[in-house]
C-alpha cells in the first residue's frame, strides 16, 4: 500500500510489453501470503525541519511534506491487465521510497480487500474536504495503516522478500535496497544491489539471509533508492516480503541479489565493550576486563578475521591497558583518539586496503553505533550486547585454513612495512629492491588447495574475470590440468605474505582465464614478476599475443586499473563490459626484476601432497 499522501485517486494509464505483463502476473500467482508495507516518499539528505525553508529542492505536496516524487507515488494499470496492482515513479533527486513497521503476512483475499478498502479512502479524500480536516484524516488512515500492516503471521525463514521493477529506459539503473532494524537501542542492516535493467526484472530475496542481520519480528525500516539521478519512470509491482506457493525465479537470472559478504575485520570500542567501566576515570586498575568480548576475539583471530580498534580514549594510557591485560598483539592498526570514530574506521579500510562493506563495528553506545550506520552504511554495526551471537552470524562463517591463523601476524608485518617506508628516505623502487622481495610460484596441489578456496571466496578487488571457484572445481582442475594452474606465494626480509595469488589458463587456447591477487602485495612489482613468467608460459603453448579475460563486477575495478598500468589494451566482446585485455608478448613488463622469482611447476604426487 502506499502512504496517504495527497487527495487524488487518479489510475496512471499504461501500456506495458505483453512479457512484461506475464512477469507480473507470475509474480502475483507464486504467493500463498505477503505483507502490506505502508510506502512513502522520502528524501536521502532529509534534516528536518530546517530544511523546509533552507533546501532548494523542496517542493511541498498537499500535507507540506516534501515532493520527492514527480507526482508522488501514482497508482498504474495497464487496460489488457486491470486485475495488475503496479505502481509507478518517476524518482527527482535524493527521492527514495521508504516504509516503516512491522512486517507480516496476511492471506492473498485480506490483503486484496485492504487494498481495495484503501483506494477507496483515497477517493473520499478526493473530494470536497476542508485542507486541515484532510491531513488529520491522512495522519490517522496512514497510522492505522501501519497498524493493520504489523497484524498476522510472522515472517519466517522460508519465505522470502520480492522486489518486481519495469522500466523503458536504454540502460541499467543501479538501486539498492536497504532493510534496517527500526528499534533505536538495536541495530542490523541488509543491503542488497538491485540494478534494474532494461524491461522486467525481478528479486527474490531468501528472508533468512534477511533475518540473520536484521531482527524481523520487530519494526524495520525497508528503502528502495537509485543510486544515481536521472532513472526513467520505474513501475513497480510486488515490493514486500511474501510466502509462496510455487517457485518464482529472479529475473533476469544472472542478476539474483546476493548476500552481503565476509567479514574480514571486527572493530571494537574499549570503555564498556572490551573491558566494564571507563579508562580514563577508573584507571587501569579499575576496570574489568569482558571475558565473553576476549573469547570472541580469539576465535576470531583463530578464523582469520582481523580484530582492530577504534576508541575515544587517552591513547597512551589505552595501550598500556592492552599490554597490562595482554592483548595488545590482537589488535591491528587500531585507532585510539578523541577524534570521529567514522574517520578512524575509514583509516583502517584504508591501511587494509580491503572493501568496507567486510567490516563490522562493536560498541555500547547508540550515538557510536548511529554514526557509523549513517557515515559509513556499509559497515556491519553490532551493540555490545550482540557480541556473544557473532559467531554463529553466517557473515562470521569463513573457511578457516592454516594461513587462517596467521593473517594477524601478517598483518602486523605490513604495519612494520608501512612504518619503514615512511622511515625510509630512498625513493620506492629502491625501497622495494632493499626490501628482498621474493614470488615463488607452484602448481596447485592437495598442500594450497584448501588455501585457493579460500582466497577465492575473499578476492574482490584484485579478481579480474569473478570467478569464485568451490573446493570441488578446484580438486577437478588439480585432477584433470594442474598444468594450466599457477599459484603465486611471496615473502620479504619482514615476513612471510604467503600464498597470495592464483592464476588459470584456458584450456585449449593460450590466454588468462582468470587471475586473483591479495591487495597486500599489490604496487610491490609482484604482478610484474609474475607476468613477465606467464609470457614466456603463453609464447611457449603459441600464443600470438597476451590476452586476459575480464568481467567487470561490483568491486574489481582495481584490476582493470592494474592491467592498464601494466601495458593492457582493452577489447570488449559481449555485454556487460566484458572483454579481453592484451598487450603485446614481446614486450617486458617494467620493475619485473625488483622481484627474486622461484618456480616449481612439477605436479605433486600424493605421496609428496602428504608429506
Amino acid at each position: 500500500m502506499k502512504e496517504t499522501a495527497d487527495r487524488t485517486s487518479a489510475i496512471f494509464p499504461l501500456a506495458l510489453p505483453a512479457e512484461a505483463l506475464e512477469a507480473f502476473a507470475e509474480t502475483q500467482g507464486a504467493l500463498a501470503a505477503r505483507s502490506l508495507s505502508v510506502w512513502g516518499e522520502h528524501c536521502t539528505e532529509c534534516a528536518f525541519p530546517a530544511c523546509y525553508s533552507a533546501c532548494s529542492f523542496y517542493a511541498p505536496r498537499e500535507d507540506h511534506h516534501c515532493r520527492r516524487f514527480e507526482r508522488g507515488i501514482e497508482r498504474a494499470a495497464d487496460l489488457s491487465r486491470p486485475d495488475l496492482r503496479l505502481t509507478r515513479i518517476q524518482f527527482r533527486r535524493w527521492g527514495k521510497l521508504e516504509s516503516q513497521g512491522t512486517p507480516a503476512l496476511k492471506p492473498l483475499k485480506q490483503a486484496a480487500r485492504l487494498e481495495r478498502l484503501d483506494r477507496t479512502l483515497d477517493g473520499v479524500l478526493s473530494g470536497p474536504i476542508p485542507a486541515a480536516v484532510a491531513d488529520k484524516l491522512r495522519w490517522r488512515i496512514n497510522s492505522a495503516k501501519r497498524a493493520e500492516g504489523a497484524r498476522g503471521e510472522a515472517v519466517g525463514p522460508e519465505d522470502v522478500f520480492v522486489l518486481e521493477a519495469f522500466h523503458d529506459g536504454a540502460e541499467t539503473w543501479p538501486f539498492t535496497l536497504s532493510i534496517m532494524t527500526g528499534r533505536k537501542e538495536a541495530s542490523g542492516l541488509f543491503q542488497a544491489a538491485a540494478p534494474l535493467q532494461p524491461g522486467y526484472n525481478r528479486l527474490v530475496i531468501p528472508a533468512r539471509d534477511i533475518a540473520a542481520l536484521v531482527d524481523l519480528t520487530g519494526p524495520v525500516t525497508i528503502q528502495v533508492e537509485p543510486v544515481r539521478e536521472g532513472s526513467p519512470p520505474i513501475v513497480f509491482g510486488l515490493v514486500d516480503f511474501a510466502r509462496l506457493s510455487g517457485a518464482l525465479a529472479p529475473r533476469p537470472a544472472a542478476k539474483a541479489a546476493k548476500g552481503p559478504p565476509k567479514i574480514k575485520c571486527v572493530v571494537w570500542d574499549l570503555d564498556n565493550t572490551l573491558w566494564r567501566g571507563v579508562l580514563v576515570e577508573d584507571g587501569i586498575e579499575g576496570v574489568v576486563l569482558n571475558a565473553e568480548a576476549v573469547a570472541v576475539i580469539h576465535e576470531l583471530d583463530r578464523r582469520g578475521i582481523i580484530n582492530s580498534i577504534a576508541s575515544k580514549n587517552d591513547t597512551d594510557l589505552a595501550f598500556r591497558a592492552l599490554e597490562h591485560f595482554g592483548l595488545r598483539d590482537l589488535f591491528v592498526f587500531p585507532k585510539i583518539s578523541w577524534g570521529p570514530k567514522s574517520e578512524a574506521i575509514r583509516n583502517i579500510v584504508a591501511e587494509m586496503d580491503v572493501g568496507i562493506d567486510t567490516f563490522a563495528f562493536i560498541d555500547d553506545q547508540p550515538f557510536e553505533r548511529g554514526e557509523i550506520a549513517e557515515l559509513l552504511p556499509e559497515v556491519a554495526v553490532f551493540a555490545d550486547t550482540e557480541m556473544g551471537s557473532l559467531l554463529d552470524h553466517p557473515r562470521f562463517d569463513v573457511p578457516v585454513t592454516a594461513e587462517s591463523g596467521k593473517r594477524r601476524e601478517m598483518y602486523q608485518t605490513e604495519e612494520k612495512r608501512v612504518a619503514a617506508r615512511e622511515d625510509s628516505a630512498l625513493d620506492y623502487v629502491s625501497f622495494l629492491k632493499s626490501c628482498g622481495i621474493a614470488l615463488t610460484v607452484r602448481r596447485l596441489d592437495p598442500r594450497n588447495l584448501a588455501r585457493m578456496y579460500e582466497l577465492s571466496q575473499r578476492t574482490n578487488q584484485l579478481n579480474f574475470s569473478g570467478l569464485r571457484y568451490s573446493q570441488a572445481e578446484l580438486e577437478a582442475v588439480m585432477a584433470e590440468h594442474p598444468e594450466d594452474a599457477f599459484v603465486l606465494s611471496c615473502e620479504d626480509k619482514f615476513g612471510d605474505y604467503g600464498a597470495i595469488g592464483f592464476c588459470m589458463l584456458s584450456e585449449g587456447r593460450p590466454q588468462v582465464e582468470s587471475f586473483f591477487m591479495s591487495c597486500r602485495v599489490q604496487r610491490k612489482r609482484v604482478e610484474n614478476a609474475f607476468f613477465q613468467l606467464l609470457s614466456g608460459e603463453l609464447a611457449a603453448r603459441g600464443a600470438k599475443r597476451f590476452e586476459v579475460r575480464y568481467k567487470p563486477t561490483a568491486k574489481n575495478g582495481a584490476s582493470a586499473q592494474m592491467l592498464t598500468d601494466l601495458g593492457f589494451v582493452f577489447e570488449p566482446s559481449g555485454e556487460g563490459g566484458e572483454g579481453l585485455y592484451v598487450r603485446p608478448l614481446d614486450q617486458a613488463f617494467e620493475g619485473h626484476d625488483v622481484v627474486r622469482l622461484h618456480t616449481d611447476l612439477t605436479v605433486a604426487s600424493p605421496a609428496q601432497a602428504v608429506a
